[in-house]
């Protein structure tokens, strides 16, 4: 007699009750049947969930929700001192659907503000009439204190604080510009009367700078109510490569009283600058600096040595001082 062990009936049974892949199916028909378990679930926990919010939102709940707040009509000739409160802090209790339904979109509340002081409770409370099955039980703040003032404007210049780092031998040529660069502020009177400039927010900072600036800055209102004529503003400034330039010029004397003369040794003193690539070859034509000694240094020194003054004379060009040698220079006075 075989074995039992052997017997076709015994394997098969055996293969379909082992997990995995059953006999004479195929792996694509089995993964199918796995995604089709896992849709069902899904849909059975859905369901599932959607029923529980069915009979629980049908009871009665309290929340607390913020509710946005903005003035109603402003007297044309008149500017609120003070920001009113951006949202107010509501508790309200009532069914469940509407209480959602508010929080996902509270309603806006236009304060009048024909008075100095509000009631907000008053002013929620009509403007939540519509909803019949919820209460409001209570507002934050309770009451808000509205004051006024005659509106003026002024003009005034736009200052914009900038970190700006460059490449090496790369920087600014000439000042920078803004566009507009100035703005017209509006509002109470004690909020605009002090204002002499308008500073942007935002630092504008840039690194590694080797081309043409040109970035736009946001204007937000920083102070009270006020209003801006303009929402951004423009910043602009020429940059470029910058190579090193050399002169040599004679020391000169200011102020010498009639008939004296003084010399200097050594004579003359040595500028290295920096000048834009484009400008260098117009600078090597010229001397850009001039080099003086105040008499009235002369008259005030005891060492017999004084430090010379650099200035530029050509102010068309965009030239930095780097150094100059010597840096003090012994003299004498010659008497005619």
């Amino acid at each position: 007699m075989a074995d039992i062990t052997d017997n076709e009936f015994i394997r098969r049974l055996k293969a379909f009750l082992k997990p995995g892949t059953k006999p004479g199916t195929e792996e694509t028909e089995m993964r199918f049947i796995r995604r089709e378990k896992v849709v069902v679930f899904v849909g059975a926990y859905i369901m599932a969930i959607s029923l529980w919010f069915i009979v629980n939102l049908s009871g009665s709940f309290n929340i607390t929700i913020n509710i946005p707040v903005e003035p109603g009509n402003v007297p044309e000739n008149m500017a609120l001192t003070e920001d009113l409160p951006e949202f107010v802090q509501v508790s309200v209790s009532g069914d469940g659907w509407q209480l959602l339904n508010l929080y996902n979109d509270p309603p806006t509340v236009v304060i009048n503000i024909e008075e100095s002081e509000i009631n907000l409770f008053d002013q929620v409370r009509q403007r939540l009439s519509y909803l019949q099955e919820i209460d409001v039980a209570k507002v934050q703040p309770l009451l808000l204190s509205v004051n006024m003032e005659p509106k003026i404007s002024k003009r005034v210049p736009v200052r914009i604080n900038t970190d700006l780092n460059f490449q090496t031998r790369f920087g600014l040529v000439g000042e920078p510009t803004y566009s507009p660069d100035s703005i017209t502020v509006t509002g109470a009177q004690s909020r605009i009367e002090d204002i002499t400039e308008w500073e942007v927010q935002d630092t504008l900072r840039l690194g590694g700078i080797r081309e043409d600036i040109s970035a736009t800055l946001p204007l937000e209102d920083a102070i009270g109510v006020v209003e801006l004529s303009e929402n951004e503003i423009t910043y602009n400034a020429d940059v470029s490569e910058f190579t090193e330039g050399e002169t040599t010029v004679y020391i000169r004397t200011r102020g010498l009283p009639r008939g004296q003369n003084v010399n200097y040794n050594p004579s003359s003193v040595t500028i290295r600058f920096d000048v834009p690539i484009e400008q260098y070859a117009e600078v090597e034509k010229i001397r850009p600096y001039e080099v003086y000694v105040p008499y009235a240094k002369i008259l005030e020194d005891s060492t017999g040595f004084v430090t010379p003054d650099i200035q530029q004379t050509a102010e068309q060009f965009e030239l930095r001082l780097r150094s100059f040698q010597p840096k003090a220079v012994a003299y004498f006075t010659v008497l005619n």
